[in-house]
């Protein structure tokens, strides 16, 4: 596999001569039927976990869905999301005709109440690359941690199912994933709702004196998306907490690589993270993949 950095000089000369490419998005999420071959994990196992099932998009429908629920609560519930989406009432980008899409599924209502958008280093490279590349040049980041692992994204659940179960089925569905994708790696955007740099950097504040810096990997955000100039710690704000989903992956394992990165277009704050499965506690790997076949591990 060609490195991360000779594939982003490469897209970026093509994208340059031929302007933005829609190709993906008409042929995978034309209206109706179903998602190209591509668009679906076939053979993924589906799970039932309490209330709940989690299966994967395999319509064009399943997507509008899950693009429904993510513009109610990025846009509607946090006020944050990207503008365009009020047009629609459907949270969408060019991203989401090359993932994978998870639905978290009440059972008894059958209703979409939470996802997570899934990709790939096949299926960035085969499309427009990483949404995270938008933000922060992965250049720096070994080929074995992109191509052993999935990029998570657009993760919410509905608010009245913001309980351990929905959360757990999820996360059940994230170790099904790496299973069938022989994938070790978790990474993505985590985010803080603002758009004050000061905030920003007093949450890195935290994550540093918390030990939750990755001790090796560093990646840096895109001057589109910098946030400013570091304050001297004299004149740093009170350290900030992070949101309770990034404080959950936090206390999971998952360790920040880089300062935040200003996402002006979708109204927060966003850190780098990977989240190493080869890593987890005991626990948590009996928790996760419990009836599944083992995670795999390095050679």
């Amino acid at each position: 596999m060609s490195s991360w950095k000779s594939w982003r000089k490469s897209y970026a000369t093509s994208q340059a001569v031929k302007g933005h490419n829609k190709t993906t998005s008409e042929r995978n999420l034309a209206p109706g039927g179903d998602l190209a071959r591509s668009s679906y994990p076939v053979g993924i196992q589906e799970l039932e976990e309490g209330a709940y099932d989690v299966r994967f998009a395999r319509t064009v429908e399943d997507v509008e869905r899950v693009q429904r629920l993510r513009f109610e609560i990025f846009n509607l519930e946090l006020e944050e999301g990207l503008g365009s989406s009020h047009e629609t009432g459907r949270d969408s980008d060019r991203f989401d005709a090359q993932c994978h899409h998870m639905l978290l599924i009440d059972r008894k209502r059958s209703e979409v109440v939470g996802t997570y958008r899934l990709m790939t280093a096949e299926m960035a490279r085969a499309g427009e690359g990483f949404y995270c590349d938008d933000e922060f040049d992965l250049t720096s980041l070994p080929d074995s941690v992109l191509g052993r692992g999935v990029e998570l994204g657009r993760a919410c659940i509905l608010r009245e199912h913001r309980n351990g179960t929905a959360l757990f089925a999820l996360w059940r569905g994230l170790a099904s994933y790496l299973v069938w994708g022989s994938k070790r790696y978790l990474f993505g955007c985590c985010s803080l709702t603002s758009q004050e740099p000061k905030e920003g950097w007093a949450l890195l504040r935290y994550l540093e004196l918390e030990g939750h810096m990755h001790p090796d990997l560093r990646v840096f955000p895109r001057a589109t998306h910098a946030c400013g100039t570091r304050p001297p710690q004299s004149a740093e704000s009170p350290r900030l907490a992070p949101p309770r989903l990034f404080q959950t992956y936090l206390r999971c394992g998952a360790k920040c690589c880089s300062p935040p990165a200003l996402d002006r277009d979708f109204k927060t704050i966003d850190y780098f993270v990977v989240h190493d499965m080869e890593r987890i506690s005991r626990r948590l790997r009996a928790l996760f993949f419990h009836g599944l076949e083992s995670p795999p591990l390095e050679a």
